[in-house]
């Protein structure tokens, strides 16, 4: 038996086993989840509403913050393309279980509201030139609309707060500093965001193409960048004979080109994933449906690990805490390397 399979069979094992662990615990105290119509600040119509997800503490636990004790950081969360605002559950209640309020919406494909206006679909075709550039436009414009959807959630719970009817938990939320994160397009989304709105303080995203503003250098917020274990592009794969193996591989060069330029700024961290999928930065890898990925990287651990470096990154940048953990110049883990260079040594 070559080493190869043997690890992989290790990490299989170490897969199940932490998955018989997670479904054998008992669920986290502490925590409210529900799902909330956010109206336009004058009554409105349903199909002017935008429905969002919370979790939030079930109490204040007087968390320090740039705006004083006893307030709540809030974080925004956008799923992946053509996903719902779900996608990312078991790390939205991770972080309220330490004491954040995290709001999530659905892509603008999913949203129910927008149903009716047959909001159509991004499609990456990779297949020629002219396709290339389509899903560029394509990709530049949806982006930009879904962070005026997520500023827009920031406004409306403004609102909200000041309505005599407002919720209660929402006193003591801090509104003008607040964290964004996303999954894939989401991430891209987080990040055209914060170039559109300065209450938009930092900024994770979670192994995104960067489209928009965002791609052409306009982000300014501290910015975490967590990869998947996909291959970069090589010189050849850039101009591969193939359309579909060529457009591709230059829209990851281009992305990681300005990734690799974001996250060289102080205070900013590109981090991979040894193993991962593009799924292990969701809850998707959790699922029976992709426990092929399993032999690949134990979804659990890297769920820890993302979850563990968003806390201590957003708890630096809305929290004022002294950096920790990945954010540590000589922090380690096994499976974790930092993104040095855009060239990424192979094998």
């Amino acid at each position: 038996m070559s080493r190869s399979v043997g690890g992989r069979i290790a990490t299989m094992a170490s897969s199940l086993t932490s998955q018989l662990r997670r479904s054998m615990a008992a669920p986290e105290r502490g925590i409210v989840h529900q799902t909330l119509l956010l109206p336009d600040g004058a009554g409105g119509s349903v199909a002017d509403r935008i429905t969002i997800d919370i979790w939030r503490p079930l109490a204040v636990h007087g968390h320090s913050s740039d705006s004083g004790e006893g307030k709540v950081a809030l974080l925004l969360y956008t799923p992946g393309s053509g996903k719902l605002r779900t996608d990312n559950a078991t790390t939205a209640a991770a972080l309220a279980g330490l004491g954040y309020v995290v709001v999530a919406l659905d892509d603008i494909e999913r949203a129910p509201e927008l149903a009716a206006a047959g909001v159509k679909p991004l499609l990456f075709d990779f297949t020629s030139e002219t396709a290339y550039n389509v899903t560029l436009d394509s990709g530049d414009e949806k982006v930009h609309q879904q962070a005026l959807r997520l500023i827009e959630v920031l406004d409306r719970l403004a609102k909200l707060r000041r309505r005599p009817d407002g919720p209660s938990w929402l006193d003591t939320v801090v509104l003008d500093r607040v964290g964004a994160f996303g999954w894939s397009l989401g991430g891209s989304t987080a990040a055209e965001a914060s170039v559109l709105d300065s209450r938009i303080v930092a900024v994770a995203n979670l192994d995104g193409w960067l489209f928009g503003r965002a791609a052409h250098g306009a982000v300014s917020a501290p910015y975490l960048l967590m990869l998947s274990d996909f291959p970069f592009p090589s010189d050849v794969e850039l101009d591969h004979a193939t359309p579909a193996l060529r457009y591709e591989a230059r829209l990851t060069h281009r992305d990681l080109t300005e990734e690799f330029r974001l996250v060289q700024r102080p205070g900013s961290l590109g981090i991979r994933l040894v193993g991962a999928v593009h799924e292990n930065l969701s809850d998707f890898a959790l699922g029976l449906s992709f426990w092929r990925t399993w032999l690949r990287a134990d979804p659990v651990r890297t769920k820890a690990v993302i979850e563990a470096c968003l806390a201590v990154f957003f708890d630096h940048y809305l929290r004022g805490k002294i950096p920790a953990g990945c954010l540590e110049e000589g922090y380690t883990a096994d499976g974790v390397q930092r993104f040095r260079t855009s060239e990424w040594p192979r094998p």
